[in-house]
């Protein structure tokens, strides 16, 4: 399965896939900087000797949006100036782009992408250096190897602090008309119910954006999990569905039961015009992504005071907890002349050092892989998505615990907010794309 055969096969067969990078890659994709030319910068250091990758080009394809616009940049002009190597950052907007350069042999010697089934599909041993026993491997905790191994070999390290996906609500409105933070998914809806009775939306979407359609299906994994915690592993030995399993088919019920609180214009709204509206008190819940935190510090200042957070609720309270994703992973090229330059930027990239350096240049929301803590203090908000991993309250994305993700999510998605099909429906349709993914990827006959 691991052969050129194969990998070609997955590779060209998969070049139409993949609508939504694992839900990593946000709309607007704002980390990815245009194209950073190679600069002639000082080989020396400040006492006049020679830095030690003086003349030394990297490419670097950049596939994420896991942080603020020009994180990534700034970062590795840190490291430019330490080492004395340049660094050539190429945007990528189409995960079709990636798979098109690795399959014709341009693959750059630095690649950020996702982790988990989307790393698994690229068939990375025929690409990335195997980190799995670097002193850099024994930095990162359980999940993140996890998400960036196949087959049992690490391959990354991680882009920036993990993200979850839940509920964003506003205070004000919360406090306007007397609201408690829900437990359970009757509370939430309760809430819901309050809001539009006085004219407020209760949740707001943008169902025209791949990847926020799809966050009320893929923050509710933990729900999955938690009613069968060998969900995932069934699912993969085509053991169970979503439509044949009560977890399954409850997971797109509940998404089913928002459609009545959704915005009007869902279909048409942008993402921006949905978070305007949160931030003007007109909508009075949001599931998105913790990474949004950052961006929304910058866009709205203090206003961010104003929004609380909670776990997508489930059935019942013990039911209730929160998603979470691994960070993008960084992936250096087995077959490139430059293996030592790049080794030292992942060594540095994951040290206290390069941390500190990511950190210094936006507010994380997530926690590191690497142990390492944010020197700032965070802000409230952070504080309730953090309290959840404190907790332990907190389970993978079935994408990370499976290699197997339905392609067209996305367009299921959006026909179920639409009211186009029903749960059930939209159900054994997921069910029928993550079928011919399996068998795409060879997991199935």
């Amino acid at each position: 399965m691991r052969g050129k055969k194969w990998t070609v096969l997955v590779l060209l067969s998969a070049m139409f896939l993949w609508s939504m990078a694992g839900c990593k890659a946000s709309e607007s994709r704002s980390d990815i900087p245009e194209t950073v030319p190679a600069e002639e910068s000082p080989v020396t250091d400040g006492g006049g000797e020679e830095k030690p990758f003086a003349g030394v080009t990297l490419t670097l394809l950049n596939f994420s949006s896991a942080t603020p616009g020009g994180v990534l940049t700034a970062t590795c002009e840190a490291a430019e100036e330490k080492f004395g190597f340049h660094i050539e950052i190429e945007p990528c907007y189409d995960d079709n782009v990636v798979r098109t350069r690795l399959a014709i042999g341009d693959c750059p010697d630095l690649l950020v992408y996702n982790t988990g089934s989307l790393l698994y599909s690229l068939a990375p041993s025929e690409f990335f250096l195997d980190l799995t026993d670097t002193k850099m491997a024994e930095k990162l905790d359980s999940d993140f190897i996890r998400a960036a191994s196949v087959d049992g070999v690490l391959y990354g390290i991680p882009q920036c602090d993990s993200m979850s996906a839940g509920v964003f609500y506003n205070k004000e409105l919360y406090e306007a008309y007397g609201l408690e933070v829900p437990e359970t998914w009757e509370e939430f809806r309760k809430n819901l119910e309050v809001l539009q009775h006085a004219g407020v939306d209760g949740m707001g979407i943008s169902l025209s954006e791949l990847v926020s359609s799809q966050l009320p299906f893929l923050a509710d994994n933990y729900q999955v999990m938690y009613e069968n915690p060998d969900f995932a592993q069934e699912f993969t030995h085509g053991e169970t569905g979503f439509a044949d399993s009560h977890e399954g088919l409850r997971t797109w019920e509940r998404y089913e039961e928002l459609v009545p609180f959704l915005n009007e214009d869902c279909a048409t709204a942008s993402n921006q015009e949905i978070e305007d509206r949160f931030f003007d008190n007109r909508v009075g819940h949001l599931i998105q992504f913790s990474s949004r935190i950052p961006e929304w510090m910058n866009t709205y200042g203090d206003e961010i005071n104003k929004i609380g957070f909670f776990a997508l609720p489930g059935d019942t309270k013990e039911a209730t907890g929160l998603t979470i994703w691994p960070s993008n992973g960084i992936y250096g090229n087995k077959k490139s002349k430059n293996q030592e330059a790049i080794l030292t930027f992942m060594e540095w990239y994951v040290s206290e050092e390069g941390q500190d350096v990511m950190a210094s240049f936006y507010s994380p929301a997530g926690v590191f892989h690497t142990g390492y803590q944010p020197k700032e203090k965070s802000i409230e908000l952070v504080q309730e998505v953090q309290k959840y991993y404190t907790e332990g309250n907190v389970m993978l994305a079935l994408e990370y615990l499976t290699p197997i993700k339905g392609i067209n999510c996305a367009q299921i998605c959006n026909k179920l907010g639409n009211g186009r099909i029903s749960a059930l429906e939209a159900a054994e349709a997921y069910d029928e794309e993550c079928r011919k993914m399996a068998l795409q990827i060879g997991l199935w006959e």
